[in-house]
């Protein structure tokens, strides 16, 4: 069981690890832009400190989940000793927050029954409807999905004040249902890459392991077909699968990822950017976004694969 005050939990545990060091927050300027081609909305976070940090780490065999800092960890034991609730030692939004698997598990493997019902319950606990605070959790699958750690964790961090994401606004006033051969995910058509969305239940009575994990599966389909699809064009994928996995209380989504860093421009993203939340290192890279915010749709793109909205799945590629 998840403690009823874990929100207070961890943010008691944060203050003290800034104060103390532990953690090392970076601070960011934030803006609202909309892509006045697609319609999809971001939040940029501007962060000029991040160029001087490593992407993977210093030591890309150490792992810092194995024994991890006391300091950093907030729950020991969650979901009957499977996982460590830890804080993110570098965090962009403040109380962002890691679930690790205590015993060491693949990154590239897929999410279980259990790592999928212990994230829902984790966003049931710190959302608040009453102050609008919302939660997000995400995993980054693979070499190409912005995965920073190669022992598998999920990550769960607040959604700005009254942002709607793309999901959101896919997602509004419609039930959940599985997808088959004649209903598809849904699918933003206005935007240039594929995202298999579905939306979920709102009462979190009617929400279990086994409709999280068909919803899972069901979306993870999809985007298996993509590198089937794309092999024969892309060969390098054969090496470089990967897929980026998105869950609110509302909504659960997956986009299958070709590439960590945009060509056109010097970006890179993982799961969140395809929620909207665009973190820029770069000045240059920060102005031309605000100058043209049709960028991101084309870096996301180049970073995932084409959207097929309205496309059916036929009976090989389902």
């Amino acid at each position: 069981m998840l403690p009823k005050d874990l929100s207070q939990r961890i943010a008691d545990k944060y203050a003290t690890a800034v104060d103390n060091g532990h953690v090392k927050f970076t601070q960011s300027s934030t803006k609202k832009v909309k892509d006045t081609v697609s319609g999809m909305p971001y939040v940029l976070s501007y962060a000029p400190s991040l160029l001087d940090k490593p992407e993977r780490g210093d030591d890309p065999e150490r792992n810092p989940f194995g024994q991890p800092e006391p300091e950093l960890t907030v729950l020991e034991d969650v979901a009957d000793g499977e996982y460590r609730l830890l804080l993110n030692k570098f965090p962009v939004v403040a109380e962002h927050t890691l679930l690790v698997t205590k015993e060491v598990k693949q990154q590239q493997s897929p999410l279980s029954p259990i790592d999928l019902m212990t994230a829902y319950r984790i966003l049931d606990r710190l959302d608040d409807e009453d102050e609008n605070v919302r939660h997000m959790a995400f995993y980054n699958c693979g070499p190409s999905s912005g995965s920073s750690q190669d022992h598998k964790h999920l990550q769960i961090l607040r959604l700005p004040q009254n942002f709607l994401t793309l999901q959101d606004k896919l997602c509004a006033g419609k039930s959940h249902f599985l997808p088959n051969f004649k209903t598809e995910p849904l699918q933003d058509n206005k935007v240039s890459f594929a995202h298999f969305v579905l939306p979920l239940p709102e009462s979190k009575e009617e929400v279990d392991e086994e409709l999280l994990t068909m919803s899972y599966v069901s979306l993870l389909q999809r985007a298996l077909t993509f590198f089937q699809d794309w092999l024969g064009e892309r060969p390098a994928l054969q090496n470089n699968m990967g897929y980026n996995f998105l869950l609110t209380k509302n909504w659960i989504c997956v986009v299958p990822r070709s590439s960590t860093k945009a060509s056109s421009i010097d970006i890179g993203f993982n799961a969140t950017g395809f929620a909207g939340l665009i973190l820029v290192k770069k000045e240059d890279i920060y102005n031309k976004i605000q100058e043209d915010s049709n960028i991101i749709n084309t870096a996301l793109l180049e970073c995932g694969f084409p959207n097929t909205a309205g496309v059916k799945s036929n009976e090989y590629n389902y």
